[in-house]
């Protein structure tokens, strides 16, 4: 059983100058906690200076993939997410995490990776930890609740929030498009901006073609308010 980690990282003065420092927090909670074999894919979406990620994790760690994207602007945060979770499927995770970079972690993460493997449905299931720092009141949370809550998942506030995903390769194969895309930025959900923030859309989405939606109270994260919402000031440069 391997695990696939994955976040789009952006660090830069003129749109996340804490962006280092949240993220160094948040990917040394997963290596810390994370009891299962995994593999980390970082999709580097054109931070500034370009060695940025370089500075708050060696590049040279066995497990670590990682990708500069050289603009940005061209798919978004959407296509970063998007290519992290292809990289992860690819490279043979059966369990892929899909994480905001500023998603700090506890020993709760490995609950909610048993539970998927011994989940019956997790072929057709997408699971999101509650968390503090949130603003989807669904998953608000400051603690584990260990209650796992099957939602709509198919509207606005019966939706899970996008700070992290879980879901299985299996679902990716169910709900990729002909291309091997599994987050599009085209959507009905999208809400005009599908290349700054669609991954909850597209989870609206599949939930809508009869993919199961889980509020996961067996994991509790955290996660920092520091320039949280700075993708709306790239999504305002297009």
């Amino acid at each position: 059983m391997k695990i696939g980690y994955t976040f789009a990282y952006h660090h830069s003065e003129r749109f996340r100058p804490n962006g280092e420092k949240m993220t160094s927090l948040g990917i040394n909670s997963f290596y810390d906690n994370c009891k299962y074999d995994f593999e980390t894919f970082i999709i580097d979406n054109q931070s500034e200076p370009r060695d940025s990620f370089s500075n708050i994790f060696d590049l040279t760690t066995d497990n670590l993939h990682y990708t500069y994207i050289e603009n940005q602007f061209e798919m978004g945060l959407t296509g970063a997410w998007d290519l992290g979770v292809r990289q992860s499927v690819e490279a043979g995770c059966d369990i892929i995490v899909l994480s905001n970079d500023d998603i700090i972690y506890n020993e709760s993460v490995n609950d909610l990776i048993e539970y998927i493997i011994q989940d019956k449905d997790s072929d057709n299931s997408v699971y999101g930890p509650v968390a503090s720092g949130i603003t989807n009141t669904i998953q608000m949370a400051t603690d584990v609740t260990n209650e796992m809550t099957q939602i709509s998942g198919t509207v606005f506030l019966q939706h899970l929030g996008g700070h992290a995903y879980f879901f299985t390769k299996e679902l990716y194969h169910r709900y990729k498009q002909p291309n091997g895309e599994l987050f599009i930025i085209d959507q009905p959900h999208n809400g005009g901006d599908g290349k700054w923030g669609g991954n909850e859309g597209n989870v609206m989405c599949w939930a809508e073609k009869g993919c199961k939606c889980i509020v996961a109270g067996n994991c509790y994260v955290i996660q920092q308010t520091d320039d949280k919402q700075s993708w709306k000031k790239a999504r305002d440069m297009v």
